[in-house]
């Protein structure tokens, strides 16, 4: 319980203690009133003038004042119980309210209602304990009580004797004394109430702006939740846009690519060696068909599909079909077992298929060696070729779709170009220790 809400349940407490305070004081001032009133009025000479002037007077002054005092110590024990209990539990409270409201009936029957305040003693109990939507039903019957439990109500219907009768036994001096010290007491207990009140209607009012100030924290942060998922949403669609891109770029585009070359060298040589030219476009259509199996294989890729095939025996599957189509001489060295799965083996196939590609596409090389190492915990991929370069290099599509590729593994690629001089990739891709690292494998060239 933080500091401040200890404060306020210390006031609160504070509050209906003063309340219990006074309407003790109150009662046995009423009952003392009553014994010392008679014992001194049996003493005096005109005795009979003042109990017969009585419309009614206690049967016994003395049992009176001990009920009194009894009822008023059991108060006591029930707040002292409700409020120091180790075990303050809903039954402990429910007991020692039901405790209050009996002797509150029992204090107004003893005191023939000439004292009611214990009933707003009893309210505000009701009103601080009782969480349920039944506390404003109790509250309203014990509002009714307190209206018709009064002498002035009661003693029309019922004889009564009356606490102001008393008063009137003593001299004027005493009796002013008397009524000021009745009236403030019933007057002081109903302000506290008033003010005991008034403290737990702005605590509710607090609590309620408290309320409703996390509802609309509430309400803002569940637009903007709405609003981040519909950015999340086209975020998602635009990286499943960007990703069919480069599926497409990267199978469709490197097909057509060795379709294009080869068809170029069919046209060259259909009128000098026709048999030559017939071979040429019967491995175009071996690599038309393979393209498509690479699009099925895609599409299966797109759809977390595993690959069956080893990622070594896939490469030199893309390459063998791209030698044959192009006509080019391509190296490949590895001396790494390239086991690896998901977007680690798609990178390292696309950083391949796509530096190739570009080779053949823009720089017209005849010649292409790939290399593959381990550079202490990263996988390095080195492909150069005999192309014709160029001076101011700047990303392509491909291009930029391989950095793109790598830097979501945390890897980095790196281009050298100069005119004349061929174009190089030098791509860093982080790999896992403990699934790739250890393992070594004899190098193959081709």
């Amino acid at each position: 319980m933080s500091e401040k809400m200890l404060k306020n349940k210390l006031d609160l407490t504070l509050l209906r203690y003063i309340m219990l305070g006074i309407n003790i004081t109150a009662c046995l001032f009423i009952a003392i009133l009553f014994y010392a009133t008679s014992n001194l009025a049996c003493v005096k000479t005109d005795a009979d003038v003042f109990l017969s002037s009585l419309n009614r007077v206690p049967k016994n002054p003395r049992t009176l004042l001990i009920f009194t005092a009894l009822f008023s110590a059991l108060f006591f024990a029930a707040f002292a119980v409700r409020e120091i209990s180790v075990r303050h539990t809903r039954t402990v409270t429910a007991i020692s309210l039901y405790a209050d409201a009996v002797l509150t009936i029992l204090l107004l029957v003893v005191l023939r209602f000439n004292y009611n305040g214990f009933i707003l003693y009893l309210l505000a109990n009701i009103i601080y304990y009782i969480k349920s939507s039944r506390k404003f039903t109790v509250i309203a019957f014990g509002s009714f009580l307190y209206m018709i439990c009064s002498y002035d109500v009661i003693s029309v219907y019922f004889p009564l004797f009356s606490v102001k009768d008393y008063f009137l036994f003593y001299d004027r001096a005493v009796q002013h004394r008397l009524f000021f010290i009745f009236y403030v007491l019933c007057n002081l207990n109903f302000v506290c109430f008033i003010i005991f009140s008034a403290e737990i209607s702005r605590r509710q009012k607090s609590t309620i702006d408290k309320i409703r100030l996390l509802y609309a924290k509430l309400r803002d942060a569940n637009t903007a939740l709405k609003e981040y998922a519909d950015i999340k949403e086209r975020m998602g669609e635009t990286r499943e846009r960007n990703r069919l891109a480069m599926e497409i770029h990267d199978t469709i585009g490197h097909t057509l690519t060795g379709i294009s070359v080869g068809v170029d060298t069919c046209l060259a040589i259909m009128d000098v060696n026709p048999q030559a030219a017939k071979k040429q476009l019967s491995v175009i259509s071996s690599v038309a068909k393979q393209g498509i199996s690479d699009v099925r294989r895609s599409v299966r890729a797109l759809h977390g599909e595993d690959e069956q095939t080893s990622l070594n025996a896939e490469i030199r599957e893309m390459l063998d079909k791209t030698r044959s189509a192009a006509g080019i001489a391509i190296k490949y060295i590895s001396d790494v077992p390239l086991d690896f799965q998901g977007d680690e083996r798609k990178t390292v196939f696309r950083v391949i298929q796509e530096s190739v590609t570009n080779a053949i596409r823009h720089g017209k090389a005849t010649e292409i060696t790939i290399r593959i190492s381990m550079e202490g915990t990263n996988l390095l991929i080195i492909v150069q070729d005999n192309g014709s370069g160029c001076a101011d290099f700047a990303c392509g599509f491909g291009t930029t779709h391989i950095r793109e590729r790598l830097s979501m593994l945390g890897g980095t690629a790196d281009f050298y170009s100069a005119a004349g001089e061929g174009f190089t990739v030098r791509a860093i891709m982080p790999v896992r220790i403990e699934k790739n690292g250890t393992k070594s494998e004899n190098g193959d060239e081709k």
